[in-house]
C-alpha cells in the first residue's frame, strides 16, 4: 500500500491473475456449465439429438459475476476520468477491470473490490469444477486375464497412483495417461469434441476463439471437418510455453 493506493502491489497482481482467469477461459467454461448436452436421455426431438441440461447454480453464479464486475467498473468510472465502456459480458468486464486496476486501487473501496472479485473467482471455479467426477484415464495395467473384468481406470485429477479393487493391482496413473494420450492423439474429433477432449490433458483448455484461429491459419489441419488431437495438444503446449 502506498499513500495514493489502497491495496498493495501483490494484491493488485493477485487480483489481475484472477481477472485473467475469468477473461481467458473461466467465463467461457461457465457458459458451457450453464447448458450442457446430456450424454443420455430421450426427448421428443428427432433421432440423434441430445437434450440440453440447464444448470441453475451455474446460471446464478454467472448473474452474480456479471453484476459484481459491472458494479466495480461503474465505480472506477465514477472515481476517475475513465469513460464508461458500455454494457459487456463477463469476460469483457474482467478484461476491462484488469486494464483499470490501478484506477481501482486508488479508491478507498479497493479492498472491498478485491474481496468481491476474489469471491466471484472462487464461486466460478467451484461451479465449473464440481461435481468432482472421476475421469477415464485408460485401460487397467493388470494382466490381460484380470483386466478383462475391469472397465478401465477412473480417478480424480491430480492422482499419481490408484489401487484397482477389481483387479487388485496398483496403477501408475502417469504411465496409463501417457499411453492413452498416445492412442487418442491419432484420433479425429469435431471442433466441439476437440475442446472437450483437451480438457483431459490440461486444466485450462483453449477457448473456441483460439481453436478457430488455429484452423483459420491452417495450423490445425482440417480433415473433413475433424481435427487430430495430437496436433491440438502440440499447439497448446507451444502456446503455453510462449
Amino acid at each position: 500500500m502506498t499513500k495514493d493506493h489502497f491495496i498493495d502491489r501483490p494484491t493488485i497482481r493477485l487480483t489481475a491473475s484472477r481477472l485473467n482467469d475469468i477473461r481467458d477461459w473461466a467465463a467461457e467454461a461457465l457458459d458451457d456449465a450453464i447448458c450442457r448436452i446430456t450424454e443420455s436421455g430421450r426427448t421428443g426431438t428427432r433421432s440423434g439429438d441430445r437434450p440440453l441440461e440447464f444448470n441453475a447454480t451455474a446460471s446464478d453464479v454467472a448473474h452474480e459475476a456479471l453484476g459484481t464486475l459491472r458494479v466495480w467498473a461503474e465505480h472506477v468510472c465514477q472515481h476517475s476520468t475513465v469513460k464508461w465502456p458500455g454494457e459487456q459480458r463477463i469476460a469483457e468486464w474482467a478484461r476491462w477491470l484488469d486494464r483499470h486496476l490501478i484506477d481501482l486501487a486508488k479508491t478507498e473501496e479497493a479492498p472491498q473490490a478485491v474481496d468481491e472479485i476474489g469471491d466471484v473467482h472462487r464461486r466460478i471455479m467451484r461451479v465449473i469444477d464440481l461435481p468432482p467426477v472421476p475421469e477415464f484415464v485408460g485401460p487397467c495395467q493388470a494382466p490381460q486375464e484380470s483386466a478383462a473384468r475391469c472397465g478401465g481406470v477412473y480417478c480424480p485429477k491430480g492422482r499419481e497412483t490408484l489401487h484397482c479393487r477389481t483387479c487388485d493391482v496398483d496403477i501408475d496413473i502417469p504411465t496409463v495417461r501417457a499411453a492413452t494420450e498416445t492412442t487418442m492423439g491419432s484420433r479425429l474429433f469435431t471442433k466441439a469434441e476437440l475442446r472437450v477432449a483437451l480438457v483431459r490433458f490440461t486444466d485450462k483448455p483453449p477457448s473456441r476463439h483460439v481453436i478457430d484461429g488455429w484452423i483459420r491459419r491452417e495450423r490445425l489441419v482440417d480433415i473433413g471437418g475433424r481435427y487430430r488431437l495430437a496436433e491440438a495438444l502440440a499447439l497448446l503446449q507451444e502456446r503455453n510455453s510462449a
